[in-house]
């Protein structure tokens, strides 16, 4: 059974708790954030389509490449879609990630897409998109007439 330690009572603190859960490497309390049919994108466009699954993928890389691993940000936008529904944007910074042959992997900075849904026991992830900041990439210029 997930249960979460507090309530999340604000869309946004569905990010914050993420982040918490993350820095503590608690993946059961990081996947009772997500609903039960949860779907979630990772950086590397691994597609899981549950909370169980979601949990076993992040207790496999908190016990690897994450171990040692900090997600520091801010949440940046919230945006209600409809009654009870919500879109919210995490930026982050995650330090002392290491690769696959174990060497420092550096910092990496991105943004964390969450769509959360009020339920009876608070907002829960329902789908989560996670992408990373490639430093120097830039928009092309756009062709629309001003």
């Amino acid at each position: 059974m997930f249960v979460l330690r507090s309530t999340v009572s604000k869309p946004e603190d569905a990010a914050t708790a993420f982040a918490d859960a993350w820095n503590r490497h608690d993946m059961g309390d990081l996947a009772a954030l997500f609903s039960e049919d949860a779907n979630f994108v990772n950086v590397v466009g691994v597609w899981w389509k549950s909370r169980s699954e979601i949990e076993g993928a992040h207790r496999a890389t908190h016990e690897t490449m994450f171990r040692e691993s900090r997600l520091d940000g801010d949440v940046s936008s919230v945006v209600e879609l409809a009654p009870d529904l919500r879109s919210v944007h995490y930026t982050w910074t995650l330090t002392g990630a290491s690769a696959p042959d174990g060497t420092p992997a550096g910092t990496r900075q991105g943004i964390l897409l969450l769509i959360v849904k009020k339920e009876q026991s608070g907002w829960q992830i329902k789908v989560a998109q996670n992408t990373d900041i490639v430093p120097g990439m830039i928009a092309p210029p756009s062709s629309a007439k001003r």
